[in-house]
């Protein structure tokens, strides 16, 4: 399989499988050819085709992490970093494991779209079977009071007549903006940095943890901070995207006024921190949309019921009154 065929899921299952073999000590060349034929079939051509580029000299980075999306960036500084640390194995672990969480966030919330998306549906047609079914009725009651029809009700037969577009364009008006949230939640912005809260919860979790590693390696606080920001897939200049705590505890290990042990110490809790925060953010997310478009929904059926059905009965009433 041709690199250039491979997506972020396969990257991410398969550095689930490479993370055990470091743990264990095993080269990563030899460990995936004994591994290859108890993996998934989708896995097992990019497994033989990482372990040819292994064994013919070419780096883990290069081999794995190349290229300009977000998360080969993020992986790019993971392996680099774990490398540097002698914490590949684990730093590889968190990796996949931040992203395995993300996926199961995004079928969680996917779910709980489905309520939102069903009570449009239900809306629109009840209300289209109600124009359906009432606006003849009192086309022909108030022509047999002998009444004139009001001009205010030619709109709703023209309603009435146009009623399946009207079903078409009510349905997609209402459904649009879900789907341009759920769309909008999993793309990026220019610089790489994700639109969704939750996911740059996860990133300043995997960063802090990374950080950690590496103060706890010695490694220098400038590759350290640099490393650190190329975690989460943005660009080298947005160091600035960095969790405002682990910033600093960075200004302070710089300065001299914090102590390697409670900077690790304080980069932990930060990762842990940060985790709990993406759960709730994911929670919060779905619990929005869900009461934003419940509210909606009542709003539109109200008004609608409203205009197409309390009006035209009400002046049918008094029309009634003066027979």
């Amino acid at each position: 399989m041709e690199k250039k065929d491979w997506t972020a899921a396969q990257r991410i299952e398969l550095c689930g499988h490479i993370a055990p073999l470091i743990l264990s000590g095993l080269p990563i060349d030899r460990g995936l050819k004994a591994i290859v034929s108890d993996l998934p079939k989708r896995l097992q051509k990019m497994t033989l085709a990482l372990q040819t580029r292994l064994e013919n000299g070419d780096s883990l980075q290069d081999a794995l992490a190349s290229g300009t999306r977000p998360e080969s960036r993020s992986l790019f500084a993971t392996i680099e970093a774990g490398e540097i640390s002698g914490e590949l194995g684990a730093l590889l672990e968190g990796w996949a494991s931040m992203h395995t969480a993300l996926a199961i966030a995004k079928k969680r919330f996917r779910i709980k779209l489905v309520y939102p998306l069903f009570s449009i549906l239900v809306a629109v047609l009840a209300i289209g079977f109600t124009i359906h079914t009432l606006v003849p009725q009192y086309r022909e009651n108030l022509l047999s009071l002998r009444t004139a029809v009001p001009d205010w009700f030619r709109y709703i037969e023209f309603l009435h007549q146009n009623i399946a577009a009207w079903g078409i364009a009510a349905a997609c008006l209402s459904v649009s903006p879900i789907l341009w949230f759920a769309w909008r939640r999993c793309s990026f912005d220019p610089i790489g940095w994700p639109r969704d809260p939750a996911y740059r919860s996860r990133l300043r979790a995997h960063s802090a943890s990374l950080a950690a590693k590496l103060i706890q390696s010695n490694v220098p606080i400038g590759i350290t901070k640099e490393l650190t920001s190329s975690s989460m897939g943005v660009l080298p200049s947005q160091a600035h995207r960095l969790s405002p705590a682990s910033l600093t505890v960075f200004t302070l290990l710089e300065n001299g006024g914090l102590d390697s042990a409670k900077a690790i110490e304080m980069q932990q809790e930060i990762s842990r921190f940060s985790l709990n925060q993406a759960v709730l953010q994911t929670e919060a997310q779905a619990r929005w949309v869900g009461y934003s478009v419940s509210i909606a929904v009542a709003i539109f059926v109200g008004l609608t019921y409203v205009l197409v059905v309390y009006l035209p009965w009400l002046y049918l009433l008094d029309q009634l009154k003066q027979v």
